[in-house]
């Protein structure tokens, strides 16, 4: 039996059963008597079956034959209803399943702009949206658990076929309680820290690994009495008095509710920066990562960046420099 599906040479032979003759199948279908008998030759082919008793007149129907001639009509309205709903779903947006990882700070702050975007918007993604730390994230993009991740870039800087996108650089900044403001004023970063409770972020995130990074260049010790994993909680002992914190304006965002407590002022002495990416498998999702990664981009310069500046106003200078547009790839030699 031929693979091929001819629907035409099918029908053709149908009319010749109706009519028990092919000049009768030639009549009715404006065909001459040798093109209806070349499709019936092409049926039968493909069938591997004789479809009439040619030694008979008018025509007989084989066994098969009756069968084609009985079936052939609804085959035709199944096949034809099927290409209706193909035709139709080429014109919808294309869905696509995606399991998306965002580190804490950035699923509440941009995270539900994003998301909204990703399932309502032109991509219309069926997403599945995984919030936590930097490193569960990673892990999970490893082992096939997560699609795409935004993270720190400084959690998947050692990892091998790992394809990244940037999106947003922010400075550290330091926080402590607004009574404090006037007794930091001018002080050195060694100077705060021993005179005054360091609150951490804890070693599991790399927030606080990248602060502890800092402390140890700039041969700094501070005690590790508290440390917390999200920045609810570490701006909360902030504002409440317990300490100063080395955070970011993100997480700051996050922690909106305590703004009017905190005095919050560039990190004394060399600048640090947290670089957040979107990550994704090398070789996957070649043409969907770029695009998540310009909407986040998009959302980020024209919503978050004026919120941070709302909170944090000497951002303001540097609110241009905050998103991250990717390198352009280097074009061909001259």
């Amino acid at each position: 039996m031929s693979s091929e599906l001819d629907l035409r040479a099918f029908r053709i032979a149908a009319a010749v059963i109706d009519e028990g003759s092919m000049s009768g199948a030639a009549q009715r279908l404006g065909l001459t008597q040798s093109a209806v008998s070349q499709a019936v030759r092409r049926a039968e082919a493909s069938l591997g079956t004789a479809l009439v008793h040619r030694d008979n007149r008018p025509l007989r129907p084989t066994d098969a034959g009756r069968v084609l001639a009985a079936e052939i009509e609804e085959v035709s309205v199944r096949i034809q209803t099927a290409f209706e709903r193909i035709r139709r779903a080429a014109q919808k947006p294309e869905r696509l399943d995606l399991r998306l990882g965002l580190i804490d700070t950035f699923a509440a702050t941009a995270g539900p702009g994003l998301v909204r975007e990703l399932m309502e918007g032109a991509m219309a993604l069926r997403l599945t949206v995984h919030s936590g730390l930097a490193a569960a994230h990673t892990e999970a993009l490893l082992h096939h658990a997560l699609d795409a991740v935004i993270v720190t870039a400084d959690s998947i800087e050692t990892l091998d076929r790992i394809d990244s996108v940037p999106l947003f650089s922010e400075p550290f900044v330091l926080i402590a309680p607004r009574a404090w403001s006037a007794s930091l004023q001018g002080l050195s970063l060694r100077e705060i820290l021993s005179r005054y409770r360091l609150i951490r972020y804890s070693a599991r995130s790399h927030m606080g690994l990248q602060v502890e990074r800092h402390l140890r260049r700039l041969r700094l010790e501070a005690p590790p009495v508290l440390s917390f994993d999200t920045s609810d909680a570490l701006v909360a002992m902030v504002a409440s008095g317990v300490g100063v914190a080395i955070a970011t304006p993100l997480g700051l965002l996050q922690a909106r509710v305590h703004h009017p407590s905190l005095w919050i002022a560039p990190l004394p002495g060399p600048r640090v920066s947290r670089e957040l990416v979107l990550a994704t498998r090398s070789n996957e999702f070649l043409e969907l990562g770029p695009r998540i990664a310009d909407a986040a981009r998009q959302l980020l310069r024209t919503t978050i960046v004026q919120e941070l500046v709302d909170i944090i106003p000497w951002l303001e200078s540097e609110a241009a420099e905050l998103v991250r547009d990717p390198v352009p790839a280097a074009g061909p030699a001259d």
